[in-house]
């Protein structure tokens, strides 16, 4: 059943600003690689220079970094390279794009956190959040994009996540 011209238009519109987000992703992942951000020292001198040079992270927030990701930092390393440009990769073709989009979501929220309290202006992850919640919900995929192609071949998931 085809869908309302009205909700094309729609997803049309989301998936520029979900390929806009893609890129923003995919740019950062590229840059954070050729810094070494994606080693143990990279991901700790990170934090270390969010917590103490910027004056970010509320108490809390830095509970939790120091608990977990500054345990394993080389484990965590592997992880956010993955995940950076897996998240990227699927927003900027549109491939699983809610999955991708609540990943989005996920890891701009964590800047949001991060850099709260700071000397770095929070709007610009509120406004990156709220754009990755919009992708997310709005299945910004079927526009220009793989899922499109996934819900032509296999109709709705089971899982509502997927695409």
């Amino acid at each position: 059943m085809a869908e309302p011209r009205e909700l094309t238009n729609i997803r049309r519109l989301v998936a520029v600003l979900r390929i806009t987000l893609g890129i923003i992703l995919l740019v950062q992942w590229y840059d954070n690689l050729q810094k070494g951000i994606y080693t143990a020292d990279g991901i700790a001198g990170l934090f270390d220079w969010i917590f103490n040079e910027t004056g970010g992270g509320p108490a809390f927030y830095r509970a939790i970094i120091e608990g977990t990701i500054l345990q394993a930092p080389g484990l965590f390393a592997n992880f956010q390279l993955v995940a950076e440009l897996l998240l990227g990769l699927g927003l900027l073709f549109g491939a699983l794009t809610t999955l991708a989009g609540l990943g989005a979501l996920l890891f701009f929220l964590n800047l949001l956190f991060a850099y709260l309290g700071g000397q770095e202006w929070i709007w610009t992850y509120v406004l990156l959040s709220s754009s990755a919640f919009v992708v997310a919900f709005t299945h910004s995929g079927r526009a220009f994009g793989i899922d499109q192609f996934l819900v032509r071949r296999w109709g709705e998931p089971r899982w509502p996540i997927l695409w």
